[in-house]
């Protein structure tokens, strides 16, 4: 991960689909923008022009600005989950509307609805998780252009603008050499901080929730010691590895654990496996400890230059959320035993399509 100049992040995953694309598909995509290589698929010296338009908004004056929302929407979900008599669907109750009203909020486009930034959240990772059927891959074509139109549309009102949302930032921005940003560039970086954005929170969220139900010593030890949330987090994040990996691909030939990959050679590296490293986790890597600090950083949200630039939107959100649930309920239950909770098909993502809970205050 800190080496791209021997492995490059500069790969298509769209052209790997199995089969390639249904010719509806392509026909749909020829009206599409093709997204220019800004962040996570940038190894350039470029990379970190793109990523300094944006980084901005992910420092501590900014997160401690969005921060009143956060706390807002936290309260606002957690009353209608009350409401409704503690049962609920988690994902649809809490971890799905979170991060993607902040994300929203973010991005300066939450006025579209939630509910139509999920689904084209969804659509551009599904599209990367190659395990779609036709049918998805034809209403992913659609849902893709549907959102640039609008990226793009609202790129142009803001253009002169002075407003604080990260569209207005990228549509009033100059590169090094004084140039604007392409809508490429733009489509680009927007659609990656949206996908970026509510996935590996959401994720998060929900393994958080399963673990306090399945163990309540670990929630009353929570609530007893908040200061013990921010390591329950980062052993959540390490242990269950929202995002399992990302492609490199070798520049040269490349010598790596006494094997030779080939020049052009596709791996992928592995977060979830590192991140249960017996030599760095020790003897019981699964197990939660919330005793004494790690020996090294987990790989949740990568490393080297493209390491996670929204992490500290995505830990504040955590942290706000898990405190108010701690402090809220002395229970929490699963409502289906915990192998009847299949994780989704997807060759990057650890996630769940449902999560039925119940809240006991």
């Amino acid at each position: 991960m800190r080496n791209h100049d021997r492995f490059s992040s500069l790969v298509d995953r769209v052209s790997m689909r199995a089969g390639g694309l249904p010719e509806k598909a392509k026909k749909i995509r020829e009206k599409a923008w093709t997204l220019a290589p800004t962040l996570s698929h940038n190894d350039e010296a470029s990379h970190k022009d793109y990523r300094s338009l944006v980084g901005s908004f992910f420092m501590p004056r900014k997160l401690k600005l969005v921060q009143p929302f956060v706390e807002e929407r936290i309260e606002t979900l957690l009353a209608d989950i009350d409401d409704k008599g503690g049962r609920c669907d988690f994902l649809d109750a809490f971890s799905v509307p979170l991060p993607v009203s902040v994300i929203g909020e973010y991005l300066g486009m939450r006025h579209l609805g939630d509910e139509t930034l999920k689904i084209w959240s969804d659509a551009f990772a599904d599209e990367v998780g190659f395990l779609t059927d036709d049918n998805r891959a034809i209403e992913i074509a659609q849902l893709t252009l549907d959102c640039q139109n609008a990226m793009v549309k609202l790129s142009d009102e803001r253009r002169g603008g002075a407003g604080e949302d990260i569209i207005t930032a990228l549509a009033n921005a100059k590169l090094p050499d004084g140039r604007e940003l392409e809508n490429e560039e733009i489509l680009s970086i927007l659609v990656q901080l949206l996908v970026a954005g509510n996935e590996t929170t959401t994720s998060t969220l929900n393994f958080s929730l399963i673990n306090l139900a399945q163990s309540p010593e670990c929630l009353e030890r929570l609530r007893q010691d908040p200061n013990l949330i921010g390591p329950f987090i980062e052993e959540i994040l390490r242990i269950e590895s929202p995002i399992q990996g990302q492609f490199r691909k070798a520049v040269g030939d490349q010598k790596l654990g006494g094997e030779t990959i080939p020049d052009g050679a596709l791996i992928h590296i592995r977060f979830g496996s590192a991140n249960h490293d017996e030599a760095i986790w020790g003897d019981h890597p699964l197990n939660i400890n919330l005793e004494k600090r790690q020996p090294k950083p987990h790989m949740a949200f990568g490393n080297g230059i493209h390491f996670c630039v929204g992490a500290a939107l995505s830990r504040l959100e955590l942290r706000h959320a898990l405190q108010a649930i701690v402090n809220r309920y002395s229970e929490i239950r699963l409502q289906v035993p915990v192998d009847q909770l299949p994780l989704c098909t997807h060759f990057h993502q650890r996630r769940h399509d449902r999560l039925p809970l119940e809240f006991i205050n």
